[in-house]
């Protein structure tokens, strides 16, 4: 009726047999993805202020960095025209 000692060859010739595996599935496992920093904004030792994004970095005293958001609020209030005309 049943023959227990054929080799798995010759076990798995006549039927429709699928073998065992040898060692168990490795499971998919991802790696945790790196958190990435898209900008910094903050202030050396020497007392200026930095902002990085990407591989650039500006670096100004308090009084530049004033002056820049100066410059900045005039050019969203002439943004801010232009699309109201």
């Amino acid at each position: 009726m049943f023959n227990w000692f054929k080799s798995r060859e010759e076990r798995a010739k006549g039927y429709n047999v699928v073998p065992f595996p040898e060692r168990a599935p490795v499971p998919l496992i991802e790696p945790p993805k790196s958190e990435q920093e898209y900008y910094s904004i903050g202030i050396t030792s020497e007392g200026r202020i930095t902002f990085k994004t990407g591989i650039s970095t500006i670096t100004m005293n308090r009084k530049g960095c004033q002056n820049l958001i100066e410059q900045l609020n005039l050019f969203m209030n002439q943004l801010e025209e232009e699309n109201n005309e």
